[in-house]
Protein backbone atom coordinates (compact mmCIF):
# COMPACT_ATOMS: atom_id res chain seq x y z
CA UNK A 1 0.00 0.00 0.00
CA UNK A 2 1.26 3.47 -0.89
CA UNK A 3 0.79 6.66 1.12
CA UNK A 4 1.79 10.28 0.58
CA UNK A 5 4.75 11.49 2.66
CA UNK A 6 6.42 14.90 2.85
CA UNK A 7 9.73 14.69 1.01
CA UNK A 8 10.70 18.25 0.06
CA UNK A 9 10.73 21.27 2.34
CA UNK A 10 9.64 24.74 1.22
CA UNK A 11 13.23 25.97 0.84
CA UNK A 12 14.13 23.32 -1.75
CA UNK A 13 10.90 23.85 -3.69
CA UNK A 14 11.18 27.64 -3.77
CA UNK A 15 14.81 27.45 -4.85
CA UNK A 16 14.00 24.91 -7.56
CA UNK A 17 11.19 26.89 -9.20
CA UNK A 18 12.93 30.23 -8.69
CA UNK A 19 15.79 28.91 -10.80
CA UNK A 20 13.36 28.21 -13.66
CA UNK A 21 11.97 31.76 -13.59
CA UNK A 22 15.28 33.52 -13.00
CA UNK A 23 17.24 31.60 -15.64
CA UNK A 24 14.58 32.40 -18.24
CA UNK A 25 14.59 36.06 -17.20
CA UNK A 26 18.40 36.23 -17.16
CA UNK A 27 18.63 34.70 -20.63
CA UNK A 28 16.08 37.19 -21.96
CA UNK A 29 17.56 40.31 -20.34
CA UNK A 30 21.07 39.28 -21.39
CA UNK A 31 20.06 38.83 -25.02
CA UNK A 32 18.05 42.07 -25.06
CA UNK A 33 20.82 44.13 -23.48
CA UNK A 34 18.76 45.00 -20.39
CA UNK A 35 21.87 44.88 -18.27
CA UNK A 36 20.71 46.68 -15.13
CA UNK A 37 17.79 44.26 -14.85
CA UNK A 38 20.11 41.38 -15.78
CA UNK A 39 22.46 42.16 -12.92
CA UNK A 40 19.65 42.62 -10.40
CA UNK A 41 18.26 39.22 -11.37
CA UNK A 42 21.76 37.73 -11.13
CA UNK A 43 22.19 39.02 -7.57
CA UNK A 44 18.79 37.55 -6.68
CA UNK A 45 19.86 34.18 -8.05
CA UNK A 46 23.19 34.47 -6.23
CA UNK A 47 21.41 35.01 -2.90
CA UNK A 48 19.16 32.00 -3.47
CA UNK A 49 22.11 29.87 -4.63
CA UNK A 50 24.43 30.71 -1.73
CA UNK A 51 21.62 30.03 0.74
CA UNK A 52 20.85 26.71 -1.02
CA UNK A 53 24.47 25.61 -0.78
CA UNK A 54 24.41 26.39 2.94
CA UNK A 55 21.07 24.56 3.23
CA UNK A 56 22.76 21.56 1.66
CA UNK A 57 24.89 21.22 4.79
CA UNK A 58 22.44 21.97 7.60
CA UNK A 59 18.94 21.74 6.06
CA UNK A 60 16.42 18.94 5.80
CA UNK A 61 17.68 15.41 5.23
CA UNK A 62 16.60 15.30 1.58
CA UNK A 63 18.19 18.71 0.95
CA UNK A 64 21.61 17.75 2.27
CA UNK A 65 24.38 16.92 -0.17
CA UNK A 66 25.38 13.96 1.97
CA UNK A 67 21.93 12.44 1.39
CA UNK A 68 22.15 12.23 -2.40
CA UNK A 69 25.89 12.08 -3.00
CA UNK A 70 26.57 8.70 -4.60
CA UNK A 71 29.32 6.85 -6.41
CA UNK A 72 29.31 6.77 -10.24
CA UNK A 73 28.64 3.04 -10.03
CA UNK A 74 25.51 3.66 -7.92
CA UNK A 75 24.29 6.20 -10.48
CA UNK A 76 24.82 3.75 -13.36
CA UNK A 77 23.06 0.98 -11.47
CA UNK A 78 20.12 3.29 -10.81
CA UNK A 79 19.86 4.26 -14.50
CA UNK A 80 19.76 0.57 -15.40
CA UNK A 81 16.99 -0.08 -12.89
CA UNK A 82 15.20 3.20 -12.01
CA UNK A 83 12.62 3.20 -9.22
CA UNK A 84 10.92 5.69 -6.89
CA UNK A 85 13.23 7.23 -4.29
CA UNK A 86 12.38 9.49 -1.34
CA UNK A 87 14.58 12.40 -2.36
CA UNK A 88 17.07 12.79 -5.21
CA UNK A 89 18.05 9.51 -6.83
CA UNK A 90 21.77 8.74 -7.36
CA UNK A 91 21.75 9.87 -11.01
CA UNK A 92 19.68 12.96 -10.28
CA UNK A 93 22.12 13.90 -7.54
CA UNK A 94 24.89 14.30 -10.10
CA UNK A 95 22.70 16.65 -12.12
CA UNK A 96 22.03 18.76 -9.01
CA UNK A 97 25.75 19.04 -8.30
CA UNK A 98 26.39 19.92 -11.95
CA UNK A 99 23.73 22.64 -12.02
CA UNK A 100 24.83 24.18 -8.73
CA UNK A 101 28.45 24.21 -9.93
CA UNK A 102 27.59 25.72 -13.33
CA UNK A 103 25.39 28.38 -11.76
CA UNK A 104 28.20 29.29 -9.37
CA UNK A 105 30.63 29.60 -12.29
CA UNK A 106 28.14 31.74 -14.20
CA UNK A 107 27.63 34.16 -11.33
CA UNK A 108 31.33 34.43 -10.47
CA UNK A 109 32.33 34.95 -14.11
CA UNK A 110 29.57 37.53 -14.50
CA UNK A 111 31.09 39.60 -11.72
CA UNK A 112 34.24 39.94 -13.83
CA UNK A 113 32.70 40.16 -17.31
CA UNK A 114 33.57 43.12 -19.55
CA UNK A 115 30.94 44.44 -21.96
CA UNK A 116 32.26 47.92 -22.78
CA UNK A 117 29.65 49.66 -20.66
CA UNK A 118 29.60 51.15 -17.17
CA UNK A 119 26.39 49.33 -16.33
CA UNK A 120 26.99 45.99 -18.02
CA UNK A 121 30.58 45.57 -16.83
CA UNK A 122 30.85 43.30 -13.80
CA UNK A 123 31.76 45.05 -10.54
CA UNK A 124 35.10 43.22 -10.33
CA UNK A 125 36.31 44.28 -13.81
CA UNK A 126 38.16 47.35 -12.58
CA UNK A 127 39.99 45.31 -9.95
CA UNK A 128 41.32 42.54 -12.23
CA UNK A 129 43.97 42.27 -14.91
CA UNK A 130 42.78 42.44 -18.51
CA UNK A 131 43.62 38.78 -19.18
CA UNK A 132 41.50 37.63 -16.27
CA UNK A 133 38.59 39.81 -17.37
CA UNK A 134 38.83 38.46 -20.92
CA UNK A 135 38.84 34.88 -19.63
CA UNK A 136 35.86 35.53 -17.35
CA UNK A 137 33.91 37.09 -20.23
CA UNK A 138 34.53 34.05 -22.46
CA UNK A 139 33.57 31.64 -19.68
CA UNK A 140 30.38 33.61 -19.00
CA UNK A 141 29.28 33.34 -22.64
CA UNK A 142 30.15 29.65 -23.03
CA UNK A 143 28.93 28.48 -19.63
CA UNK A 144 25.33 29.58 -20.22
CA UNK A 145 25.14 27.08 -23.09
CA UNK A 146 26.24 24.30 -20.74
CA UNK A 147 23.61 25.40 -18.23
CA UNK A 148 20.86 25.36 -20.85
CA UNK A 149 21.93 21.89 -22.05
CA UNK A 150 21.87 20.53 -18.48
CA UNK A 151 18.49 22.16 -17.84
CA UNK A 152 17.07 20.55 -20.99
CA UNK A 153 18.41 17.12 -20.00
CA UNK A 154 17.08 17.60 -16.46
CA UNK A 155 13.60 18.52 -17.71
CA UNK A 156 13.43 15.59 -20.13
CA UNK A 157 14.62 13.17 -17.45
CA UNK A 158 12.06 14.52 -14.96
CA UNK A 159 9.23 14.16 -17.49
CA UNK A 160 10.32 10.63 -18.42
CA UNK A 161 10.65 9.60 -14.77
CA UNK A 162 7.28 11.14 -13.87
CA UNK A 163 5.55 9.20 -16.65
CA UNK A 164 7.32 5.87 -16.14
CA UNK A 165 8.01 5.64 -12.43
CA UNK A 166 7.17 8.41 -9.96
CA UNK A 167 5.69 11.91 -10.35
CA UNK A 168 8.82 13.82 -9.36
CA UNK A 169 7.53 17.04 -10.96
CA UNK A 170 4.37 17.00 -8.88
CA UNK A 171 6.39 16.17 -5.78
CA UNK A 172 8.55 19.25 -6.33
CA UNK A 173 5.36 21.35 -6.39
CA UNK A 174 3.55 19.88 -3.41
CA UNK A 175 6.53 18.51 -1.50
CA UNK A 176 4.78 15.17 -1.15
CA UNK A 177 5.57 11.84 -2.81
CA UNK A 178 4.20 8.30 -2.74
CA UNK A 179 5.92 5.76 -0.53
CA UNK A 180 5.12 2.39 0.98
CA UNK A 181 3.63 2.37 4.48
CA UNK A 182 6.81 0.70 5.73
CA UNK A 183 9.05 3.49 4.41
CA UNK A 184 10.33 6.00 6.96
CA UNK A 185 9.44 9.59 6.12
CA UNK A 186 12.54 11.83 5.89
CA UNK A 187 13.17 14.37 8.61
CA UNK A 188 12.50 17.91 7.39
CA UNK A 189 13.56 21.19 8.96
CA UNK A 190 11.55 24.40 9.06
CA UNK A 191 12.69 26.58 6.16
CA UNK A 192 12.65 29.95 7.92
CA UNK A 193 16.45 30.07 8.36
CA UNK A 194 16.93 29.54 4.60
CA UNK A 195 14.70 32.49 3.78
CA UNK A 196 16.30 34.58 6.51
CA UNK A 197 19.71 33.93 4.94
CA UNK A 198 18.34 34.85 1.49
CA UNK A 199 17.01 38.12 2.92
CA UNK A 200 20.38 38.94 4.51
CA UNK A 201 22.24 38.20 1.28
CA UNK A 202 19.80 40.25 -0.80
CA UNK A 203 20.31 43.17 1.58
CA UNK A 204 24.08 42.88 1.25
CA UNK A 205 23.90 42.75 -2.55
CA UNK A 206 21.48 45.69 -2.63
CA UNK A 207 23.77 47.83 -0.47
CA UNK A 208 26.76 46.81 -2.63
CA UNK A 209 25.31 47.24 -6.13
CA UNK A 210 21.53 47.22 -6.16
CA UNK A 211 20.82 50.84 -5.28
CA UNK A 212 23.05 52.03 -8.13
CA UNK A 213 21.53 49.59 -10.63
CA UNK A 214 17.96 50.66 -9.85
CA UNK A 215 18.76 54.15 -11.11
CA UNK A 216 19.22 52.74 -14.63
CA UNK A 217 15.93 50.84 -14.84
Amino acid sequence: MLVKVQVWDLAVRVFHWSQVVLLAALWYTGNEGLMARHQLLAYTLAALLIARICWGFYGSVTARFSHFAASPLAAVRYLRNPKPVLGHNPAGGYMIFALLSLLSVQILSGLATFDNSYISDGPLVRHLAEDWVSLASKIHKLNIDLILICVAVHILAAIWHSIRHDNVIGAMVTGRSKASTSAKAPSLRASWSYFALVAVLLTVFYLWQGEMLLKFI
